[in-house]
C-alpha cells in the first residue's frame, strides 16, 4: 500500500508540472517565438539605426537615413551637429570629459571631446575620400590650407586631418600612402616599438571595413588588390578585435596632448574622436595620453581603431567650419587657432 500511495503522489506532481508548462506556453510573450540566439554568434549589423538622437528634429527611415532630401543641424552652443541624407548620416557631440586616473602618477586629464559617429551606405558607394588643398595635383605637399578651408572649398560635410605624411616625405620616411585608390608611396619605414608614430596603417576598403598593418607586413600593391581605397599611416593601433593591445599601457608615454583617432564599429559604421589639449588655461582641456585615448575608442564600441596625427595637426570641420580649437601660445597667452595647415583631409559627404 505504501508503494501505491507513493506512485499516485508522483503522478499528481507530474500532472501539476505539466499543467503549469502548458499554461505558460499559452501566455508566452511574442518574443518567445523568436529564433534562438547562439551565445558567441555575431548578430547581424545594420548600416544605421532607426532613431535619431533626442536633440535632432528629424525622422529617419528603417535604414537610419532619409528617403529624400537632407537634414542639417548646427548647434555649437549645445555641442550638437548632424547631417543625414539618403546614403550618409553624421552625428557629432561635444562633451567635457574628466576620466579617472589609470595610474596614480598620471597627470589629471580634462578635455573637450568631439565624437563623430558616421554611417555610410557602402553599397551605394558612400565612402570617405581624400581631398587635396591642390585638387589638380594630388600628393602636392607644397600647397597647404586649413582643414576647414579645404572642406568649404570642395563641399565636404565632414573633414578631418590625417597623418601629416608631408613631414615624413621631407624626412624620406614615408610609410604606406594610398589615396583614392592610387599608390603615392610604398615605404617600409617603422620606428622602434613605443615611439610615435610607429607607422601602423589605417586602411579603409571599398566594402567599408578597415584594418591595420605594419608596413613590413604588407606592400602597397597588396592593399590595392584587397580593395583598399585609403591607407593613412601613423599609429599606434589603439583597439584590435575589440580589445586594447597590451603594448599600449606598457610601451607608450603618459604625456598629455591633443589627440585624434578613427575607428570602426562595423563596416560602414565609423567613430572619429578628437580630444582638445594644451589649453587648460583657456577652456580646461589638458589633452589625453595614449592609453586613455585607447580606452575611449574601446568604450565607443570600436572593433578596431588607429591613432592619427595629433597636436597642432588635429582638426575636424563640419560644413566647412572648424569645430575644435588648437591651442597656441602667443605673447605668453594661450589662444585657440585653426591649427597647422595641411595638403589633404579625409572627408565624408563631398557635395560638389
Amino acid at each position: 500500500m505504501k508503494r501505491k500511495r507513493l506512485t499516485a503522489a508522483l503522478w499528481a506532481m507530474l500532472f501539476a508540472v505539466l499543467s503549469v508548462l502548458f499554461a505558460s506556453a499559452e501566455n508566452a510573450p511574442e518574443w518567445a517565438d523568436a529564433e534562438e540566439t547562439v551565445i558567441g554568434e555575431t548578430p547581424e549589423v545594420t548600416s544605421a539605426t532607426e532613431s535619431a538622437p533626442a536633440w535632432a528634429d528629424v525622422t529617419l527611415n528603417s535604414r537610419g537615413f532619409l528617403d529624400e532630401g537632407e537634414y542639417v543641424l548646427e548647434d555649437a552652443e549645445n555641442g550638437h551637429w548632424m547631417f543625414v541624407n539618403g546614403t550618409l548620416r553624421i552625428q557629432i557631440e561635444r562633451t567635457f570629459e574628466t576620466p579617472e586616473k589609470i595610474r596614480k602618477k598620471d597627470a589629471e586629464q580634462t578635455f573637450n571631446c568631439f565624437t563623430t559617429e558616421i554611417w555610410c551606405d557602402t553599397e551605394a558607394g558612400e565612402l570617405p575620400v581624400t581631398l587635396w588643398a591642390d585638387p589638380d595635383a594630388p600628393g602636392n605637399i607644397n600647397k597647404t590650407k586649413t582643414v576647414a578651408d579645404i572642406a568649404a572649398e570642395q563641399g565636404a560635410v565632414f573633414a578631418a586631418s590625417t597623418d601629416l605624411f608631408t613631414a615624413r616625405i621631407q624626412e624620406k620616411r614615408t610609410g604606406i600612402v594610398i589615396r583614392n585608390g592610387e599608390i603615392l608611396y610604398d615605404g617600409k619605414n617603422r620606428h622602434r616599438a613605443g615611439s610615435r608614430p610607429p607607422y601602423d596603417t589605417l586602411a579603409i576598403y571599398d566594402d567599408g571595413h578597415i584594418d591595420s598593418f605594419v608596413p613590413a607586413d604588407r606592400r602597397a600593391e597588396e592593399y590595392l588588390a584587397e580593395g583598399a581605397v585609403q591607407v593613412y599611416t601613423f599609429g599606434p593601433v589603439l583597439v584590435r578585435n575589440g580589445e586594447i593591445p597590451e603594448e599600449i599601457a606598457r610601451k607608450y608615454d603618459r604625456n598629455l596632448n591633443p589627440m585624434h583617432a578613427f575607428g570602426m564599429i562595423a563596416p560602414g559604421h565609423y567613430i572619429d574622436v578628437m580630444c582638445e589639449g594644451r589649453m587648460k588655461s583657456l577652456n580646461g582641456s589638458t589633452g589625453v595620453n595614449i592609453e586613455t585615448m585607447a580606452r575611449i575608442m574601446k568604450e565607443k564600441g570600436c572593433s578596431i581603431a588607429v591613432n592619427l596625427d595629433g597636436g597642432d595637426t588635429a582638426v575636424i570641420a563640419f560644413m566647412g567650419k572648424q569645430l575644435n580649437m588648437v591651442g597656441k601660445k602667443i605673447n605668453g597667452k594661450v589662444t585657440g587657432t585653426a591649427g597647422r595647415q595641411t595638403c589633404e583631409v579625409m572627408a565624408f559627404g563631398v557635395r560638389r
